[in-house]
C-alpha cells in the first residue's frame, strides 16, 4: 500500500474543460495563470516522504466534486514579470462518489499553529469545510478518507 499525503489540492474547471480532460484518456494537465507556489512546495515535500497527493476537480452548477486523480507533477513558471503559468499534471481521473461530491465534504487544511497545538495537546480543533469562495484558484485541503481506499 502506498502512503498518501494528509493533504490534497482542490480546484475548479468548466464542464467543457472537464469533458475534454475525460476524452483524453482521463489523464492530463490543468493550467492556471495563478502561481501555485505553495501547492508545488507541498507536492515536492510529499514526494520526499514517498507520499502520493491527489487533485480533486469540481465542476458544474451547483459546484461539486466530479473527478479526482493522483498528481504527477506541478510546474510553476514565470513567463514575464508578474505573469505566471502553473501546470498540474495528473494520472487517470476517477469519478468522485456521490457522498463525497459536496464541497463541504472536504475540509481546508488547518493552520500550522492549530496542527502544532493538536500534536502537543491531544485535542482536535474545529475544521472549516471547503466552500465555493475558497476553492479558486486552488485550495489546500485535508485528504478525504476515500483516497485511502484506492491504493
Amino acid at each position: 500500500m502506498t502512503a498518501i499525503s494528509p493533504y490534497c489540492l482542490a480546484t475548479t474547471v468548466t464542464p467543457k474543460a472537464l469533458k475534454a480532460l475525460l476524452e483524453n484518456t482521463g489523464a492530463g494537465a490543468y493550467r492556471d495563470a495563478h502561481p501555485w507556489l505553495v501547492a508545488c512546495e507541498m507536492f515536492e515535500a510529499a514526494q520526499t516522504r514517498a507520499q502520493r497527493m491527489a487533485l480533486l476537480i469540481a465542476s458544474g452548477e451547483p459546484l461539486e466534486f466530479r473527478q479526482w486523480g493522483w498528481i504527477e507533477s506541478i510546474d510553476v513558471v514565470e513567463l514575464h514579470r508578474g505573469q505566471w503559468e502553473s501546470r498540474c499534471s495528473f494520472g487517470r481521473l476517477e469519478p468522485v462518489h456521490q457522498i463525497w461530491s459536496g464541497l463541504d465534504s472536504v475540509f481546508l487544511k488547518p493552520g500550522d499553529d492549530q496542527l502544532r497545538r493538536e500534536s502537543l495537546e491531544p485535542i482536535r480543533q474545529h475544521r472549516t469545510p471547503l466552500d465555493a469562495l475558497h476553492i479558486h484558484p486552488y485550495a489546500i485541503c485535508e485528504a478525504p478518507a476515500f483516497l485511502g481506499l484506492t491504493c
